[in-house]
This record gives C-alpha cells, sequence and structure tokens, in this order.
C-alpha cells in the first residue's frame, strides 16, 4: 500500500533532513510505546472480568461463536473464560509487536479498540458493556496516531540516514566507504606528516625556486629547516691547547717543612 509522501520527511541536500526524520521517528516510537503500556493495563482489567465469566464486546467474538447460551453475566462457563483471556493476552501481544519496526500492528490495536468503542456504545451484551466503552475511547485516543504513523514510518524506513539520522555517523561511514582502513593506514601517516610541519614550520608544496621539496621519509629523524632534509652534525674544530708560563712559587710552601717527630713534653716529665 503507497501512502501520499510526507513532504517534510523528504530527503534534503547535506542531510538537512536529518532533525525532523529523528524527531518524527521518536514521536511514532513513543505512539507505540503508550499504546503497549495502556494495553497491558486494560488487558489486566478484561482478563480479571473474564475469569469471573463476563463477556466483553471484541475480544469476546470469538468465544461466542462456540457458545449457544445467552450472553449473561457471570454465566458463561470456564471454557469461554479461558479462551476470552487467551484473547486479551493476544491483544498485549500485538500491541508489543507494534513497538518493533512491525508498526502495522500498532494500527491494528487501533482498530480493535475503535470497534470495542462503537459497539459497546450500540450493542448491549450486559451491563458491563460501560467497561469496554471507556476501554474503547480511551484505547482510541492513546493509539489514534498509529494512522499517520505507520505511513511515516514507512517513507522513513525509504529515507536517507535511516534508522539513526546521524549527521556523525553518515560523515564517518562515507570516509570508511573512501577509505577502508578507516583512520589508520595511509590516512593517519598523512596527518601524522602535516602535524609534523606545522610543528617544525615546514611548506609540504615547492619553495621560491620552483622546485619540488622532499618528502618526509622517516618521522623519528630530525628534520632541519635549513637544509629541508635529515639533521647533521655541526663539524667540530679541534684547537690545540696553548700552555704559557705559570709562576712556580705560588705553589710552594713559605716555611720549610719539617720531617721530624717532637717529643712529648709529657714522656719527659714521666721518665724523670
Amino acid at each position: 500500500m503507497e501512502f501520499k509522501k510526507n513532504p517534510d520527511l523528504i530527503e534534503k541536500p547535506n542531510h538537512a533532513h536529518y532533525p525532523t526524520c529523528r524527531g518524527r521517528l521518536d514521536a511514532i516510537k513513543n505512539i507505540s510505546q503508550q499504546t503497549l503500556f495502556y494495553t497491558l493495563a486494560v488487558s489486566g482489567i478484561m482478563a480479571l472480568l473474564s475469569l469471573l465469566a463476563v463477556p466483553l464486546h471484541v475480544v469476546g467474538w470469538i468465544p461466542l461463536m462456540f457458545t449457544l447460551k445467552d450472553t449473561a453475566a457471570f454465566e458463561m462457563g470456564f471454557g469461554f473464560s479461558m479462551v476470552q483471556m487467551l484473547m486479551c493476552l493476544l491483544l498485549s501481544l500485538v500491541a508489543l509487536i507494534g513497538c518493533t519496526r512491525y508498526k502495522i500492528c500498532t494500527v491494528i490495536v487501533f482498530f480493535v479498540y475503535a470497534l470495542m468503542l462503537v459497539f459497546s456504545a450500540f450493542v448491549r451484551l450486559t451491563m458491563f458493556d460501560f467497561v469496554t466503552l471507556i476501554i474503547g475511547g480511551g484505547g482510541v485516543f492513546k493509539s489514534f496516531g498509529a494512522l499517520k504513523g505507520y505511513a511515516d514510518f514507512k517513507q522513513l524506513r525509504r529515507t536517507e540516514g535511516y534508522p539513526m539520522f546521524s549527521a556523525i555517523l553518515t560523515e564517518y561511514d562515507e570516509k570508511k566507504k573512501e577509505n577502508p582502513d578507516g583512520f589508520s593506514g595511509d590516512r593517519y601517516h598523512k596527518l601524522l606528516r602535516e602535524k609534523l610541519a606545522k610543528e617544525r614550520n615546514i611548506s609540504q608544496g615547492t619553495d621560491a625556486s620552483g622546485i619540488k621539496k622532499k618528502k618526509l621519509m622517516s618521522y623519528a629523524q630530525p628534520v632541519s629547516a635549513e637544509t629541508d632534509g635529515f639533521g647533521e652534525m655541526p663539524e667540530l674544530t679541534v684547537k690545540s691547547v696553548v700552555r704559557t708560563n705559570t709562576n712556580t712559587s705560588r705553589f710552594k710552601p713559605k716555611g720549610v717543612k719539617e720531617g721530624d717527630f717532637s717529643d712529648s713534653p709529657l714522656k719527659n716529665s714521666q721518665g724523670g
């Protein structure tokens, strides 16, 4: 089934449609989730009434086909109660599937609530019809956006950027296609050469004379800006040491050095 396209979701240059598409996708997801939570709550109420053998509109139609009794509250039998309760759980399961990419299930839940609302208002089963009337009205209110949401979701699935609609991821994927190695390999070395050249103030183009400069072959070697190549050791000039006469008298002791030990005066006094 083809639906009329939403002009707000049409692809635009430079990924300009991403914000709108992302917002619409989140809104559709929110509709499905609200429908699921509401269905889980009301399914519990209808399952309780089913255990009490109370026939309900829509969810009770299938078990009523196999029952010969007239509809009456609390008198429909155990088999009827089990089948109607299973139908309530089945409605919850359909709403759960609607939270996935199968948004048609949320539309089905909407029509179930719409039928429940209409038949509860015009066809009488029991005095509990007002319960299904309220449940149907609330369900229509919660899931009403699923109709337009389903059409927009089908369009979004064919729109460039689905399902993330992220400009960052799209640019990464585009660069990934251009360079299968990602940001490693040649691209990494190119960026590293540009970084080193910027730090060392070396132009990667041609000089004033029009001669093309050499490429850097190694990143670990020092580069000389004057020679535009590898750094060179400066020449060392070794000069002989010039000896000059020194004043040797500066290093002579002022007095005569004594070579004998003098006797202690204590030794002489003890000896006497």
